[in-house]
């Protein structure tokens, strides 16, 4: 009968590990899947703030192009301007 006890009681500790084991598995692929998910979100925020930073970088472009022809046009209007007053 102490042989059949000591089984029963290796069995439930057994048992006991295996459920212990089978939550921590849980957790660790709640964690994962957590971790993921954040990745995941962050891989969009930083695909969002790059394509931001190229819409702000070609308005800027597009901003100093302008400013470059509105000078041109002020100088050649001011060329003109002088010229008239030469002749």
């Amino acid at each position: 009968q102490g042989l059949a006890s000591e089984l029963l009681s290796l069995r439930a500790r057994a048992e006991d590990a295996a459920l212990t084991h089978e939550r921590e598995v849980k957790a660790l692929r709640d964690q994962a899947t957590a971790a993921t998910r954040q990745r995941d979100s962050a891989l969009r925020e930083a695909e969002e703030a790059r394509a931001q930073l190229r819409l702000e970088k070609e308005a800027r472009a597009a901003g100093r192009r302008e400013l470059l022809e509105a000078q041109r046009e002020a100088r050649e209007n001011r060329d003109g301007r002088e010229e008239e007053r030469r002749q």
